[in-house]
Formats: C-alpha cells, structure tokens, sequence
C-alpha cells in the first residue's frame, strides 16, 4: 500500500522542519530541505509500524490542497 501525505517544509536561521499536517507530531529536522525530508520519512515509517504494532488503522490524507502564503499584523 502506498499513502501520500503533504508536508511542510520550513527553514528557520541553519534549520529545516519537515511536518506532516495530517499527523501531529510526526517531523522531520536537517541541516537542508532534503535532509529534513529524508528525517520525516524515517519519522513517518516508525509511526507507521508502531501504528501497526498495536493494531490500529494507518490514516490517510485528507488534505486535497496545501498553499503557502504570508499574513500581516501590527504588532
């Protein structure tokens, strides 16, 4: 079975994050994008097999769409 999920990638100063926003607390961290991608895969395998350890079912996306984009605020 092959599932697709989203991610978000996010650079902050030296770091990328990698998240899922189907799967809260399922990420990923690198030094770059792709080694940030690599680490929520490797995430994302171990959540899927401790999900099948314990017999429960392995979600799927429901997300159709993810954009980007800026808001702004007085601060």
């Amino acid at each position: 079975m092959t599932l697709t999920y989203p991610i978000v990638l996010v650079q902050e100063d030296n770091q990328w994050w990698a998240y899922i926003p189907d799967l809260p607390g399922v990420y990923g961290a690198g030094a770059t994008e792709e080694a940030a991608k690599k680490d929520i895969v490797s995430a994302l395998e171990l959540y899927i097999e401790d999900l099948r350890e314990d017999g429960k079912p392995i979600p799927a996306s429901h997300i159709k769409k993810l954009e980007t984009d800026n808001i702004q605020v007085s601060a």
